[in-house]
């Protein structure tokens, strides 16, 4: 999953499906959610997976408000299109929010 900043991000969110997944390295939930992001990048090779580090990318964490994480935003050209998840904690809920913006 490539990590981006802000600018790719305002560039790669407005075309097409794409999965933002908000995280730190220090964070264990982000940490163990990781493999399963994996999994869904290759599941649902439509779709754009990426990643922010919000230590390195604080400013378009304060943009989008997000305040806990891993915080997983779901978008279809630029416009978010499923409700955010906030701390999944296994991978139904994620592969949820990902058949709903395909439906």
């Amino acid at each position: 999953m490539e990590i981006i900043n802000q600018e790719k991000y305002e560039k790669e969110s407005k075309n097409g499906l794409v999965v933002v997944n908000f995280s730190a390295p220090w964070c264990p939930d982000c940490v163990r959610i990781e493999p399963i992001m994996k999994v869904l990048e290759e599941e649902y090779s439509s779709i754009k997976f990426f990643k922010v580090d919000i230590d390195k990318d604080e400013a378009l964490k304060d943009l989008l408000h997000i305040r806990r994480i891993p915080t997983l935003l779901f978008l279809k050209d630029g416009i978010e299109v499923s409700e955010r998840l906030v701390e999944p904690d296994n991978k139904m809920p994620i592969k949820q929010a990902i058949e709903n913006m395909l439906a």
